[in-house]
C-alpha cells in the first residue's frame, strides 16, 4: 500500500515543548504499539501548530519500527472523494476493504465531517471495525470532537473512548527552539539576539513564525546581517510578552 507521507515530517524534526509534549508522547506510544494503546487517538489544535507534522511523524515512526506495517495517510476530503468515487463505480465494498486492510490509518482534518452524515456513518463503521481487529486509527482536527458541528454522538463517544489530546500554541522557549532548528536546517546564521527578538514578538502560529524566518533569510541575502532591533522592525507586530 502506498504511503503518502511527507519525508520532512518526522518526530526527529518536530520541536517538542510544553504545549505539545503530551501529544508527542501519545503519538510515540501509538507508533511503538499500534492498536493497543490510545485507540483511537484524536489530536486537535488550531491551524499552524503542527498536527499534520505530528500525524505523519507517527506514520514514519511506526513504519521504521515495523516496515511491514500497512500505513495509510489521507485527509478527510480525500477520504470523502474516494468514497464517492467508489460508490459511483459500484465498488463500495472495495473501498471499505481498502481501509480495513490497513494496520495504521491516519486521517487529517476531520473537522470537515460537519453535516456529512453519510461519511460520519462510514467513519463510525470503520472505526469500530478497526478497533475490533486491533488496528489503529489516528485523527486530527482543528477542534475537539464535541465542537465539530452536527457530529454524530456515537462518533464523539468512540473518540472519547480512546484519547483526545490537544496541542496548544508554543511558548517563548519553544518558539526560540523552533527558529533555531529551522535556521540550522537552512544553514542560516543571525546576529546574537535576533531569533530571540522574533520569538518575543508573540507569533504563536508556527507557519507564520517560519514565514517570519524566511523573510529574515531573504532580507539578509540582499542587505546583509540584521540586528535584533532591525529584525523586530522588519517582522513587525510589536513586542508581545514572552
Amino acid at each position: 500500500m502506498t504511503v503518502t507521507l511527507n519525508p520532512l515530517y518526522r518526530f526527529e524534526t518536530f520541536v517538542v515543548g510544553s504545549a505539545n509534549r503530551l501529544a508527542v508522547t501519545a503519538a510515540k506510544a501509538v507508533a511503538e504499539s499500534p492498536g493497543t494503546v490510545y485507540n483511537p487517538l484524536f489530536i486537535y489544535a488550531r491551524p499552524g501548530l503542527g498536527k499534520t507534522h505530528l500525524l505523519m511523524g507517527l506514520g514514519h515512526a511506526a513504519r521504521a519500527i515495523n516496515p511491514r506495517l500497512a500505513v495509510e495517510y489521507l485527509t478527510l476530503d480525500e477520504f470523502v472523494e474516494a468514497f464517492h468515487a467508489a460508490i459511483a463505480a459500484g465498488q463500495g465494498e472495495v473501498y471499505r476493504k481498502r481501509f480495513l486492510d490497513v494496520d495504521l490509518l491516519l486521517v487529517d482534518d476531520v473537522q470537515f465531517l460537519t453535516h456529512r452524515r453519510e461519511m460520519q456513518a462510514e467513519l463510525l463503521r470503520l472505526t469500530d471495525a478497526l478497533q475490533t481487529a486491533n488496528r489503529q486509527i489516528v485523527l486530527t482536527s482543528d477542534r475537539p470532537p464535541a465542537e465539530i458541528e452536527a457530529l454524530d454522538e456515537r462518533l464523539i463517544r468512540r473518540f472519547a473512548g480512546g484519547l483526545i489530546i490537544d496541542v496548544s500554541a508554543p511558548d517563548y522557549e519553544t518558539r526560540v527552539a523552533i527558529l533555531r532548528r529551522k535556521a540550522e536546517e537552512r544553514r542560516a546564521t543571525f546576529a546574537e539576539g535576533v531569533l530571540e527578538a522574533i520569538a518575543g514578538l508573540g507569533i504563536d502560529n508556527v507557519r507564520e513564525l517560519l514565514g517570519a524566518l524566511n523573510r529574515l533569510i531573504a532580507f539578509q541575502a540582499v542587505e546583509g546581517p540584521v540586528s535584533a532591533d532591525r529584525a523586530r522592525g522588519l517582522i513587525g507586530g510589536g513586542s508581545a510578552g514572552q
